[in-house]
């Protein structure tokens, strides 16, 4: 239980690329770490601020941010029209851009934790449907909230903490009676963050109990807490989307299908919002409590059925849910020689199922078994095919569990000539007077191996830049903003685009995979050059007598 994804975890820190300036702002948490759309909050910013008030900038357009007079105090307005899911903030002053930190457009009524609120004789009432912004405030803490549920209502409690706002905290919660007796507990639901779906036999009060460890294990064995252990807590009887069926839909697509509770025949179609570079996207009810993540492809897509033996066109987008030791199978036409990318993604959706897939040849022998390298990450590798002719594709979970989110996505297509351009940082910090170096990653695939072509915006007009490709083409390319001995100061976003051979032009980004949280246009902070100081006279050493 001490995951944490390393793109999220980089974003969550903050990626920074600085030669040396003073100390930009340094964000370690904000709380509140949500607001409703139409709505206006008062945000406490955690961390470092030396120049007071600081310029915060926000990725969604519908976000705006504006410091109040006490430092570490923030205003954010949400309009009425933000487009639901997380979002980026991070504060710029004389010295530079600072890291970044999520915060999360929702629709739901807010609710604030207060203390004391530890047994569930202190427990916050919560009207549902609501979602509490709340803190384990210290080491020890608990949070419990009341609940009025009727016979037969379906509870959902679904926590965000670690998995997008990177709380460092591995939470637990229950579904308490107002004795303290346990009815329902759960510590992870696809990620760190805890999920309890609970049934109400009977009409009454039922307690929603959290505390949380470290994500991050310590010598201790202690419940956790402090000021970055900061949560969302969505509490609802209505409509709650459990994942995208299938998990892929086509990139032109507008709507998605999800599975999910109190969903009406627990089924339902939401719009497609919040595309990402990654190939992801949100999907989104204004009826429903949450949303979910789905993948963008180019073809159709479908889903595994067991024993079915259909085959299917490449490129492949096929979703399969775990049938304990059965296995789902679909039959694939290879060519000889030809390189093919394999994925199946689950954990990265947030969901739990461990896929195994084993390939067989035309003739029936097993070729390979495909397994993702660690227990909660995705499969991502390459295959060739060694003669032509019908493979068989059998997707199984390793370790024979079924369940709502065992679940996966399998994609399979020959591989061919793209590329997918990453920065290495989401700011640029330079020297005074020295030029800013910004890193791009190309990922090449397919045997692209053109020069690299760049175009920027944003920077003021005549300012120089170039880029600086290694020899070695796998290796990223420096872009260099700015020049030796600058007297021009700049401070602000750019957008870069590289584009190699005949492929298509495409924005360089920068963060997590997760739509909403990408730096679509890093910040470059370069500070004029110093003016010389003027060297301080030395008295003159006495001449001494020659004998």
């Amino acid at each position: 239980m001490t995951r944490v994804s390393g793109l999220l975890l980089a974003l969550v820190l903050g990626l920074s690329s600085s030669s040396g300036a003073g100390a930009a702002p340094a964000m370690d948490w904000l709380f509140p770490a949500g607001a409703n759309r139409g709505g206006t909050v008062e945000v406490t910013a955690g961390g470092k601020f030396d120049q007071w008030p600081a310029r915060f900038v926000c990725n969604h357009p519908g976000v705006k941010v504006s410091p109040l007079k006490e430092k570490g105090k923030l205003s954010i307005q949400v309009a009425a029209n933000a487009q639901p899911g997380p979002c980026l903030i991070w504060a710029v002053d004389d010295s530079g851009p600072g890291n970044s930190r999520p915060f999360v457009v929702g629709h739901l009524p807010g609710v604030t934790a207060r203390e004391p609120d530890n047994e569930p004789s202190s427990a916050l009432p919560v009207t549902i449907p609501a979602v509490v912004e709340g803190k384990l405030e210290k080491s020890g803490d608990v949070d419990c909230f009341t609940v009025e549920l009727k016979a037969g209502q379906t509870l959902v409690a679904s926590l965000m903490a670690n998995h997008l706002l990177g709380s460092p905290m591995d939470a637990v919660m229950q579904v308490v009676s107002p004795a303290g007796i346990v009815l329902a507990q759960n510590n992870d639901a696809g990620s760190l963050d805890p999920e309890i779906v609970f049934r109400a036999e009977t009409a009454g009060a039922y307690i929603v109990r959290l505390f949380a460890f470290p994500s991050a294990p310590d010598s201790s064995i202690r419940f956790a807490g402090g000021d970055s252990y900061i949560y969302r807590l969505t509490l609802t009887t209505g409509a709650f989307a459990r994942h995208a069926w299938p998990l892929s839909v086509g990139k032109a697509q507008a709507t998605a299908h999800v599975v999910g509770w109190n969903i009406g025949g627990d089924s339902a179609d939401g719009k497609v919002i919040a595309k990402s570079p990654s190939g992801q996207g949100l999907v989104w009810s204004d009826g429903w409590a949450n949303w979910v993540p789905v993948v963008l492809v180019p073809g159709e897509s479908g889903l595994c059925q067991p024993e079915t033996m259909a085959t299917r066109p490449l490129p492949l987008s096929i979703s399969a849910e775990a049938l304990g030791k059965d296995a789902a199978q679909i039959r694939v036409v290879l060519a000889k020689g030809k390189q093919y990318r394999l994925q199946a993604r689950s954990s990265g959706l947030g969901l739990t199922m461990f896929p195994s897939i084993r390939l067989m040849d035309p003739a029936g022998k097993v070729v390979k078994t495909f397994e993702p390298k660690g227990l909660h990450e995705d499969l991502d590798t390459t295959l060739q095919a060694a003669v032509d002719g019908q493979y068989l594709l059998e997707i199984r979970e390793a370790h024979g569990i079924a369940g709502d989110r065992r679940v996966c996505l399998v994609t399979l297509g020959e591989i061919k000539p793209d590329f997918n351009p990453m920065l290495g940082a989401e700011t640029v910090v330079a020297e005074a007077g020295k030029p800013g170096v910004m890193t791009v990653s190309l990922n090449r695939t397919g045997g692209l191996s053109g020069p690299p072509r760049f175009r920027l915006e944003g920077l003021p007009e005549g300012m120089p830049w170039r880029a600086e490709p290694d020899k070695d083409a796998t290796k990223p390319v420096k872009i260099i903003l700015g020049a030796d001995n600058n007297t021009r100061a700049f401070s602000g976003p750019v957008k870069l685009f590289a584009s190699v051979d005949d492929i298509p032009e495409k924005q360089v980004w920068a963060g997590s995979s997760y739509p909403g949280l990408q730096v679509m246009e890093p910040w470059v902070h370069l500070p004029p050059a110093k003016p010389m100081a003027k060297e301080e006279a030395k008295p003159a050493k006495p001449m001494e007598k020659k004998k």
